[in-house]
């Protein structure tokens, strides 16, 4: 949130730490002004699962990182849930040289005392963008560090495999895309309790590649995919089974990320501007497929306040929305002009 660059489109400036929208959309809260009164609707509507934002459970360590000197000790915050009979998914969003490491190992342990109520523990990195003035330096993640990050997560997961029948602690996938370690597969994601949050994508989109099924033959089409550099090599090598389709002709660009700044690389971060900029003087061709992650859901809107309608007329193309590859598939299918 203090990240955020000038011309957003407004509610991005809206700090929200409401345990109803925790609910109702797995949006992640800090438990960091929660009332009394607030705490007994909680359990009397058994509004559960919650999603916790831990990041560590050493009070002090994570008071610095929340910037509040008053944020109560998240552990006894997580036992009272745990005693009123309310699960949750849990995250920690790691800073090099801050809560890694010991910290790391340390804070995992301690949600696990907590299973069966904590129900996921997700281990995302950092996010540094380019608007940090007055920030406290947090670095990126450099591939030694996320390396070792990733085979502490793995090594907790296997150990909780075998004393709680579940992974438990998941890293997220562009904490393996830094590292440059191989992913999980498919199966070790379980039911994928933290998709949303970026774990686990990567193993869903490419064994939905496996399964895809394709039209033989298609009128010529030219399609072309926009992604974030994270992503492009894995989306690249997902939409070859496309390469089957006769007629068809499938290119992937990928943009950088001008809006926060080049060391955002996630597709959901892209602006309006960024994919515009990315595409200038390339030939796009008959149909432009656009991330989902980049699109306020419901609105087609991007962070800059830039639409899907806006860029289809300065890109001269029709624009589509896709969320998956059943997605760009059904594009394939239907041509041009199906989104009229």
């Amino acid at each position: 949130m203090d990240q955020m660059p000038s011309g957003c489109r407004k509610s991005l400036y809206v700090k929200d730490d409401d345990y109803r929208a925790s609910f109702l959309y797995g949006n992640y809260i800090t438990l960091g002004n929660i009332s009394e009164e607030e705490r007994a609707r909680i359990f009397e509507q058994r509004l559960s699962p919650l999603y916790v934002s831990v990041h560590a459970t050493e009070p002090d360590l994570r008071r610095f990182m929340l910037g509040n000197r008053r944020a109560p000790d998240i552990r006894m915050e997580l036992e009272r849930l745990a005693a009123g009979g309310i699960r949750f998914h849990t995250q920690i969003v790691l800073c090099p040289g801050i809560n890694d490491g010991s910290h790391l190992t340390r804070t995992v342990n301690d949600l696990a005392g907590l299973f069966p109520s904590v129900a996921s523990i997700a281990v995302v990195p950092v996010g540094i963008t380019s608007h940090r003035q007055d920030l406290y330096p947090v670095a990126v993640f450099s591939k030694r560090r996320a390396q070792a990050a990733v085979r502490e997560i793995e090594s907790l997961a296997r150990r909780f495999k075998r004393t709680l029948g579940t992974n438990l602690v998941f890293a997220s996938d562009e904490l393996y895309i830094r590292s440059g370690e191989r992913f999980p597969s498919y199966r070790s994601y379980e039911d994928f309790p933290q998709i949303e949050n970026g774990v686990g994508m990567v193993a869903a989109f490419l064994h939905e590649a496996e399964r895809m099924k394709l039209p033989r033959k298609i009128h010529p089409l030219k399609i072309t995919l926009v992604t974030g550099r994270s992503f492009g090599p894995i989306l690249k090598r997902a939409v070859n089974v496309f390469r089957t389709v006769r007629g068809l002709t499938m290119n992937v660009v990928t943009a950088v990320n001008r809006f926060f700044g080049p060391t955002v690389t996630v597709s959901g971060l892209l602006s309006g501007q960024d994919i515009v900029t990315a595409l200038e003087n390339r030939k796009i061709g008959d149909i432009l497929v656009l991330p989902a992650a980049a699109i306020k859901e419901g609105e087609e809107l991007f962070l800059d306040g830039m639409t899907s309608g806006d860029m289809a007329r300065i890109l001269g193309t029709e624009v589509r929305i896709a969320d998956s590859l059943h997605d760009i598939a059904q594009i394939v299918r239907e041509g041009i002009g199906a989104s009229v």
